[in-house]
């Protein structure tokens, strides 16, 4: 896992996808970042991770104290149901953790990885409870994506239902 160090933030797939929705309501796709919170009602201890989600999903970008969409933010901002899901499939597919356990499903012959072979890897670099909540997050945003499901029965990774 190549940016093992950069930990995916904490915030639900849909938080990230209101912030989308709400710049793309704001003339110019562009807003106060210390303005943001009120008019979508989230706290600053919820906003900083949803910012900084769709900042590494390549969907905003923060420039002198505001944040906008680019121009990836604003298309799938825009698209309906299931463009949006294949288009956010397509960022999520990016980032090393989910895209190591997308690859390591699809290179097993039972199209299976166990959670725990990822559990360990994380905890080289985080804490058990962080590597447990990166774990939680990395699956949040691929069930949105449809990139990977999770078997909780046998705890393993596993490719979305068709």
């Amino acid at each position: 896992m190549a940016d093992a160090m950069q930990p995916l933030p904490h915030a639900p797939i849909g938080m990230i996808l209101g912030l989308l929705e709400h710049l793309k309501d704001v003339p110019g796709g562009r807003e106060d970042l210390y303005k943001l919170g009120g008019p979508m009602g989230y706290e600053l201890d919820d906003l900083l991770p949803v910012t900084e989600a769709a900042k590494r999903l390549g969907l905003v970008r923060i420039v002198a104290g505001d944040i906008e969409l680019t121009p990836e933010g604003k298309v799938l901002a825009a698209a309906e149901e299931p463009e949006r899901k294949e288009r956010m499939s397509r960022y999520l597919r990016k980032l090393s953790l989910i895209a190591d356990i997308r690859r390591a499903v699809e290179r097993s012959r039972s199209g299976r990885a166990p959670r725990n072979r990822f559990l360990e890897r994380l905890r080289e670099s985080f804490s058990e409870a962080e590597a447990e909540r990166q774990l939680s997050t990395a699956l949040d945003w691929a069930r949105y994506g449809e990139v990977f499901d999770f078997d909780p029965d046998a705890e393993e990774f596993v490719l979305p239902p068709s």
